[in-house]
């Protein structure tokens, strides 16, 4: 038995050999539509994807009957769980996966009647559930989930699926199952960042009579990164020299770790204090460095301050209206994006006291009192930990199409917060699905506060999460939660090896021990800072007076210079996102 187990694994390795040159899908729909797409790679490992040849290669999970139907509208098969007695009854697939590669799943899922979330697991030999992904599915029409995993060693799996409402049929079709080599996933990224983080920029030369001038020398060096990469910060920023030094090197973009949330700057009523928080914007806009407004409200109740819990709906109203009106007018034009009502899914303090709208209704009054700043939601566990069925990625539309849904709303444009505290180890494959899927509301995404879990792999996790955010063509921006204090990255903290239990005062994440010489973590960033930024770029104009690089976006200095002008000329130019060549004409 086991021999013939060796040869299915060795079956399947060869398959995956023989898929090698499949590139990822980054394809996703938030549409429920009346027919499922074609499976993704035809399906890939999994035997009757489409259930062409009924049920063949699929089977029973559970207490739970099965039987194939056949759709009259559009003529396709699909597979049936009914007469469910546990959530997990619904039906399975059987693999043999190997450690080391990365898994892509994608199915589509309908119900009969209303809409529930139907999640896919794989079981392991020792009974381990693994979960795969979620979908809200819903009657009438078919959506799509896709996810991801990963095993850490070869094994029999048994793919599942799971409703917690057992009165509901579960409809399955098209289903797929890709996967892929670590050299692959990474070849992907690079061809992603090659086609969406790059552009090709041609400099013409001329004379001043306008003749093409070969032979010029051409200079080019990046300035400033389009796609903007930024830190967590604290009040010490404002007079600690050192502090200052080091994070306007790296960064381009801060969030303030407490500064600028209601229990920070009006600790009792009508006690409002910006000091500290007036200064810290300041200094982060004179040295040219966006600034996230975190946070207007927060939707928690062990946040808000005592004063307001104690205070009737009312008043909570007026004083929350009160906390809009202070800080979006004082820092309106100082910040690149407001998160609004933070963590709103997981948490309903103002939906409580001022009814099911307050979230939909704040978003409304700071859109109005700042049109042209981009209003963030901002979750935890999207990406950490897909068993927390709140924040689903289809959650995650749902909650979108609720605030829009509210009169007023219907077009305002929304950007997608994602926070990003892995205490876990990142699962990359579900990482890069729930990026298709957000990505398809076309809306930004943004890692709000990207930090790992101290120990070992951490440095191995932050980079592999930092490659696959900046490769996706929807995520437009990445903040690293590395907020330093003189305590919070010192030797006790670095050199503590419980990495269960965070030390007193200490942070997950340090790019710098306490004397901003680098972690092991701080050496990915610069790492990666350095090679994804365009620099020391020097050739000569061609016959045709034209010099052509593959540039990353961004803003540019220009150095060129010719035997027929005494010095060599320095100008500017911006690389923004298109298919086409960017043409910059300069003339001696």
């Amino acid at each position: 038995m086991k021999s013939f187990q060796m040869l299915l694994i060795l079956f399947s390795a060869l398959l995956t050999g023989c898929a090698a040159s499949s590139p990822y899908d980054y394809s996703a729909t938030i549409d429920c539509l009346g027919g499922p797409w074609s499976p993704l790679y035809d399906g890939g490992l999994i035997g009757n994807p489409n259930f062409d040849s009924g049920l063949d290669e699929w089977d029973k999970f559970g207490l739970g009957k099965v039987e194939l139907r056949t759709s009259k509208d559009i003529n396709n098969n699909y597979m049936v769980a009914y007469d469910r007695k546990m959530a997990t009854d619904s039906f399975s697939h059987i693999f043999y996966v190997q450690k080391d590669l990365y898994y892509t799943f994608s199915a589509w899922f309908q119900i009969e009647e209303g809409s529930e979330i139907i999640s896919a697991f794989v079981q392991e030999p020792n009974g381990t559930n693994v979960i795969v992904g979620s979908v809200i599915a819903k009657s009438g029409c078919w959506s799509m989930l896709k996810g991801g995993f990963e095993v850490d060693q070869n094994m029999k799996v048994q793919l599942f699926f799971a409703s917690k409402n057992t009165d509901i049929e579960i409809w399955i079709d098209n289903a797929s199952l890709k996967p892929f080599t670590k050299a692959e996933w990474r070849a992907q990224q690079n061809k992603s960042i090659n086609k969406v983080r790059k552009r090709n920029v041609r400099i013409h030369v001329t004379s001043p009579d306008g003749l093409k001038v070969r032979g010029a020398k051409v200079s080019i060096n990046q300035t400033r990164s389009e796609f903007i990469v930024g830190s967590g910060t604290t009040s010490y920023i404002v007079d600690n020299k050192g502090y200052q030094d080091w994070f306007v090197s790296r960064f381009a973009a801060a969030t303030f770790n407490n500064e600028m949330k209601w229990y920070y700057t009006e600790v009792g009523p009508d006690m409002e204090n910006y000091t500290v928080t007036d200064a810290m914007v300041s200094f982060f806009r004179q040295n040219g460095i966006a600034v996230r407004g975190h946070a207007v409200h927060w939707d928690a109740t062990n946040v808000n301050q005592y004063w307001v819990k104690l205070l009737a709906p009312r008043d909570i109203f007026r004083a929350a209206m009160r906390r809009v009106g202070s800080i979006v007018s004082r820092y309106s034009g100082s910040v690149n994006g407001w998160d609004v009502m933070n963590e709103n899914m997981h948490n309903s303090f103002f939906e409580e006291k001022l009814g099911v709208n307050a979230s939909a209704m704040f978003y409304q009054i700071v859109r109005a009192m700042d049109p042209q700043t981009p209003l963030f939601l901002n979750e935890y566990n999207v990406l950490e930990y897909p068993m927390d069925l709140k924040v689903i990625p289809w959650k995650y539309v749902e909650k979108i199409r609720e605030i829009r849904a509210f009169t007023g709303n219907e077009d305002m444009p929304l950007s997608i917060g994602i926070q990003g505290h892995f205490l876990l180890k990142p699962n990359v494959s579900h990482i890069r699905a729930s990026f298709d899927i957000l990505g398809a509301t076309g809306m930004p995404i943004w890692l709000t506060e990207l930090d790992f879990r101290r120990g070992p792999n951490q440095v191995f996790e932050f980079e592999d999460v930092m490659r696959e955010a900046f490769a996706h063509p929807a995520v437009e921006g990445i903040i690293v939660w590395a907020g330093w204090k003189p305590t919070s990255c010192s030797e006790r903290c670095l050199s503590d090896k419980n990495y269960t239990v965070l030390p007193t005062g200490c942070m997950e994440l340090c790019l710098v021990d306490s004397n901003f010489n680098n972690t092991p973590a701080g050496d990915v960033y610069d790492k990666l800072m350095k090679e994804w930024k365009t620099t020391n770029v020097t050739g000569y104009t061609d016959k045709e007076g034209i010099f052509e690089e593959k540039v990353f976006l961004g803003e540019y200095s220009l150095t060129y210079s010719h035997p027929l002008i005494p010095r060599p000329v320095i100008t500017k130019f911006n690389v923004t996102r298109a298919k086409e060549p960017l043409d910059v004409w300069v003339s001696l």
